[in-house]
């Protein structure tokens, strides 16, 4: 059986990805007002990474976080519906491709991103106690990406099981149209 992209996965994936990185905000701003920092910090570094400066900092990181988030659900649908074995055909695999497609966008992604990017902009801006945040930052994070894969997961599993309903196997069954 031939595989084909489902604009459905594909959608759910968008979804999901927008909801997974309000997710992710609400954890980064949550758990910076719990350590008396400002709750937007995370949003200035990433907005500085990507190359905005001064109050526009904030809103390139939001925009940045928000569309990698979607662009990276679009992502998970593509591969879904296209790779037989990663299927989704039930909440249970969704959930688990889902926690294993975080914890792979934690690892391959945000390791990187933020050793090389973002952790120079964290010391130029707070000093030597940004080295001191690392493991923190980094625990927060792998949950925050576990949670974005669940969200990415079950979206695009919700998004395409009326799709993949079956048809009945006998015609007999199927009531004839008037």
């Amino acid at each position: 059986m031939k595989n084909k992209i489902s604009g459905r996965s594909i959608i759910g994936g968008i979804i999901g990805g927008f909801i997974g990185a309000t997710v992710m905000t609400l954890i980064l701003i949550g758990s910076k007002a719990m350590m008396g920092m400002p709750v937007l910090a995370d949003f200035v570094i990433m907005g500085t990474f990507v190359g905005g400066t001064g109050n526009a900092a904030i809103s390139a990181g939001f925009l940045a976080h928000y569309l990698l988030g979607m662009i990276l659900g679009a992502v998970l649908g593509i591969i879904v519906s296209s790779v037989e074995l990663l299927r989704l055909t039930s909440w249970k695999k969704a959930t688990g491709i889902g926690l294993l497609y975080g914890a792979i966008i934690w690892l391959i992604i945000f390791l990187p991103t933020v050793m090389y990017g973002f952790a120079p902009i964290m010391m130029k801006m707070m000093g030597p106690a940004a080295a001191g945040m690392l493991p923190m930052v980094l625990g927060i994070a792998l949950i925050e990406h576990l949670l974005y894969g669940v969200s990415v997961g079950v979206l695009v599993f919700a998004a395409t099981k009326s799709a993949s309903v079956s048809q009945p196997a006998c015609t007999a069954c199927v009531r004839p149209e008037i």
